[in-house]
């Protein structure tokens, strides 16, 4: 008896493995009503939660499909099985909301390939997709295609080997000799810009710091931008200027790990020596034309409202306040779906709305001249200010867009506002200034594609041909990048990848045999299989700031070049970026529960165990520490810190703990800290905050205390209580102090409480 029960139970078992693998792979079986796809086809349907739309293509061994999916108002994802059910094609995220994504299938065996498609989340509500059959061919078509293309780029090889520029390196300090047939490409534009195919390489951003030293030394150059944030950036030309501060704190201060580098700081270390030389009459100057932060535009701006008009400033500082809180005005906290769930009582829209109009205001105001008023200032003084105001709006602006999840029309609108920021720099420095700037491929490029009028696109209309735009390619090597998934666990770190696929644009280049190359787009022939071949567009590396390796067959885009970028500049092998020590992002931790909630596990003046401390907080002059000065419970507790003085940019200090959101999923949760503050002036405050986060990063509930400060000198219990949806990830908590002084936690404690 005991041995059919067993052989009953084995049996029954096998049978849900069986369907299990039958429901993962949803085997094409005889009569299955799936629709057969073709050439030239639209499908175009609704999708949500647990849904799975499946598709057949037929194809013989050999034959190759080329597929594209669209989708709009929530994420999909896609598989592509083999005949046998076995998984050949796989694509996690499409881009984002109202991005896409490419098919492309080498069929290694014949029959009826099945096409997947269901939404990320099993909860997820309806939403619409868009897929659509470019090209589907047989063996031999495909095989004639690879023939054909084969010979075409044997004939762009031989023309890149005869009319490449070769550059002698791509470090400064060579001379220029080797650069001198870039005059006759640049000729007497007023606008250079420099792309990169990735934010983290060192052989780019040697190769712009020698670009740079060309431009200023032998053409008449005199002003550099950077896609860096604007406000902060004029400490950075403070230095370059007059030598006063500190480079690294001020490169620190421009918030992107990404360009605080050896590299980046050599090249700020060239322009001042350059400066101070008294020979240089025409100074160098230092800019920024990103968009992204509000609080020092908001200073700024208050600062010299203040001197004028206190009546409007006090007025101002009441709608706009809090954007001057360099924490609850961070884009990861008051400009996010997060809003929505934070206890600060506003509705975001209608606060948007007001602080849109408030903006409007201050620009009428500062449009406003009384000759003679000394207190109205210079009008450069006033120029810059009122600058600073419309970067204000524009920060305002992009979150409204951020808020409705309009993530293509912000992208669109951050290039755009770069691209007037660009133009005001070039007005605001007269007739005869010409300006070097820096950013990725994607802004730099005339490009329109996506859905997304790149900055490239929009100062190609306001400079035409004044302006010479240089995408860079790589083949091989390494770069900086921050590692997926997102959140990161993995921190910044150097990725590598082997020589680019053949018949890409970067191996065609790296056929030609150049170490380092300048390629001149417009002396490419009128007609041919040259001309042919770069109009057709052709796939080439494009790395953003977040990368792994299981994305990198889709960090290739297929561009145009030679309509969207003038020149090309070409490294064969490359190296990583350098970090400074502040711009180094080391994984974050996650912890499965919380641990030492009381601090009592950690050493006195050293940094609380098991929290996470951001290593970058020392250039902002901030530190956390275990301390064990007046606990409020135990022996001891923790401190944040800072002195007054200058500072450079517009950081807070914090300490915080991410844990699996597994144990907690479904529930109502309460975060309790005591807390206290020695901290005295305006603006001088702390935060006791709490996120829980769905995946993607999609913020789920937040709320940072922006409604009740921390400012009392004695003990007190605060908390949080927020609600943890079945699809969270993880829960982030933590401390934060704004401006000058000292901030103490201590008995922090995280529960369900139904």
């Amino acid at each position: 008896m005991r041995t059919r029960i067993l052989i009953f139970l084995m049996a029954c078992i096998f049978l849900l493995a069986v369907g299990a693998i039958l429901l993962r792979h949803r085997l094409v079986r005889p009569g299955e009503n799936i629709p057969t796809l073709e050439q030239g086809m639209t499908v175009d349907r609704e999708i949500s939660g647990a849904h799975v739309h499946s598709y057949r293509v037929i194809l013989a061994e050999g034959g190759f499909l080329r597929a594209v999916i669209e989708q709009s108002d929530l994420y999909v994802t896609a598989r592509v099985f083999s005949p046998g059910g076995r998984e050949v094609v796989e694509i996690e995220y499409l881009g984002g909301i109202e991005g896409h994504e490419y098919i492309s299938l080498e069929a290694k065996e014949s029959g009826s390939f099945r096409i997947d498609i269901r939404a990320l989340e099993q909860t997820a509500g309806p939403g619409r997709y868009r897929l659509r059959i470019l090209e589907l061919l047989t063996a031999e078509q495909y095989l004639s295609r690879l023939t054909a293309q084969r010979e075409k780029i044997e004939s762009v090889e031989n023309w890149l080997r005869s009319c490449a520029i070769p550059l002698r390196s791509v470090e400064a300090g060579h001379g220029f000799e080797d650069m001198q047939p870039l005059k006759r490409l640049i000729g007497s534009a007023r606008l250079v810009a420099l792309g990169e195919a990735t934010h983290g390489t060192r052989e780019f951003f040697q190769l712009k710091h020698r670009m740079l030293e060309f431009l200023v030394s032998e053409m008449g150059f005199t002003v550099f931008g950077l896609e860096a944030t604007m406000p902060e950036a004029f400490d950075v030309n403070t230095y370059v200027l007059t030598g006063k501060g500190d480079p690294l704190k001020a490169l620190a201060g421009l918030y992107s790990w990404f360009w605080d580098t050896e590299e980046m700081l050599e090249m700020i270390q060239w322009m001042r020596r350059y400066n101070a030389d008294p020979l240089h009459t025409k100074k160098v100057k230092f800019y920024g034309f990103d968009m992204l932060y509000a609080p020092r535009a908001m200073k700024v701006m208050l600062e010299y409202l203040n001197k004028v008009d206190r009546v409007q400033a006090k007025s101002f500082a009441k709608t706009l306040g809090v954007l001057a809180d360099p924490f609850t005005s961070a884009p990861s906290t008051h400009f996010s779906s997060g809003i929505k769930s934070t206890s600060t009582g506003r509705q975001p829209e209608e606060w948007k709305e007001a602080a849109a109009a408030s903006v409007r205001r201050i620009l009428g105001l500062l449009d406003e001249h009384v000759p003679g008023d000394v207190h109205q200032g210079s009008s450069v003084e006033r120029s810059i200010v009122r600058q600073h105001a419309r970067i204000l709006g524009q920060v305002i602006e992009g979150a409204r867009m951020i808020d409705s999840e309009n993530y293509n029309g912000y992208e669109s609108f951050r290039d755009s506002s770069m691209a007037e920021n660009v133009r005001w720099i070039l007005d605001h420095e007269g007739p005869d200034a010409k300006m070097v700037i820096w950013a990725h491929n994607g802004h730099v490029a005339d490009e329109t594609d996506l859905g997304v009028e790149s900055m490239g696109h929009h100062l190609r209309r306001m400079f035409g041909r004044n302006m010479v735009v240089f995408g860079f390619a790589f083949n091989q090597g390494s770069f900086q990048a921050l590692g997926l998934p997102w959140p990161s666990e993995k921190g910044a770190q150097a990725f590598s990848v082997g020589p680019a696929p053949a018949g890409t644009l970067d191996a065609t280049l790296a056929a030609s045999g150049f170490k380092v190359a300048a390629i001149d787009l417009h002396a490419l022939p009128e007609e041919g299989p040259v001309a042919d071949w770069f109009n057709e567009g052709q796939l080439l590396r494009s790395i953003g700031v977040p990368y792994s390796e299981e994305i990198a067959d889709k960090r290739y885009l297929k561009q145009k070049v030679a309509q969207i970028y003038d020149a090309l500049f070409f490294v064969e092998h490359t190296s990583a970026a350098r970090l400074n020590p502040g711009g180094r992002r080391p994984g974050e931790q996650r912890l499965k529960t919380p641990a030492n909630l009381d601090f009592e596990k950690s050493r006195p003046g050293e940094a609380p165990a098991d929290w996470m401390v951001p290593n970058y907080l020392q250039d902002f002059d901030f530190a956390v520490a275990t301390s064990k000065v007046n606990p409020r419970t135990g022996r001891r507790c923790a401190v944040i810190s800072r002195t007054p003085g200058r500072h450079y940019g517009e950081m807070y200090g914090s300490f915080s703990q991410r844990i699996d959101a597994a144990a907690y999923r479904g529930s109502r949760i309460r975060l309790r800290a005591a807390v206290r503050a020695d901290v005295t002036g305006p603006g001088n405050q702390a935060y006791l905050w709490l996120r829980v986060t769905k995946k993607g990063q999609n913020v789920a509930f937040y709320d940072n205390m922006a409604d009740r400060p921390i400012t009392a000198r004695e003990w007190r219990e605060v908390e949080i209580v927020g609600d943890v949806p079945l699809e969270a990830e993880t829960i982030d908590y933590g401390y934060a102090l704004v401006g000058d002084g000292r901030a103490w936690l201590d008995a922090v404690s995280l529960q369900a409480i139904r």
